[in-house]
């Protein structure tokens, strides 16, 4: 005879639920409204003349600057070689550019070249404007509670992965 759930596995499995729920409704949301503000077409580039991989390098190292080849490949979730892949067709697109320190001639660090800045300012901007239509629509309380939310995720996310 299977033994019965007790109250409190009940409990669990209904906010499980309802956790799995509000994720499939934002995400659901959120992809509605990228597409809907953010998807822009001012980018100076057509944005499918660019891998995903490739948008990820570009749009890592403008966040966070220029950094190790290995370094990068941990940020955007790539194995090194495929990294060094995505970092090749970009060199020759002259978005980005390799750079090696003189005081450490076999490490190799990448940064944005004048063409991924440009890039990347542009994106951003189309970004913030998105932003910018989304949260208008917001009063200024509700706002300042969106972005202080927001804020609380990333810095979760940020902790866990130092953890």
């Amino acid at each position: 005879m299977p033994k019965r759930k007790r109250v409190s596995d009940r409990g669990a499995d209904r906010a499980g639920a309802t956790l799995e729920g509000s994720a499939r409704e934002l995400v659901t949301h959120l992809d509605r409204t990228m597409r809907r503000l953010f998807l822009t077409g001012e980018e100076p580039w057509p944005a499918e003349s660019f891998s995903r991989s490739e948008i990820a390098v570009v749009d890592t190292l403008g966040a966070e600057g220029s950094m190790a080849m290995g370094e990068l490949a941990g940020r955007v979730r790539l194995p090194l070689s495929t990294a060094t892949r995505v970092v090749d067709r970009l060199v020759g697109r002259e978005m980005v550019q390799r750079e090696r320190p003189e005081d450490n001639r076999r490490m190799v660090r990448v940064a944005l070249a004048p063409a991924g800045h440009a890039f990347y300012q542009a994106a951003l901007r189309s970004r913030i404007a998105g932003a910018q239509r989304m949260l208008q629509r917001l009063t200024e309380g509700e706002r300042r509670e969106l972005v202080r939310l927001f804020r609380k995720i990333a810095d979760s996310i940020v902790e866990e992965a130092k953890g």
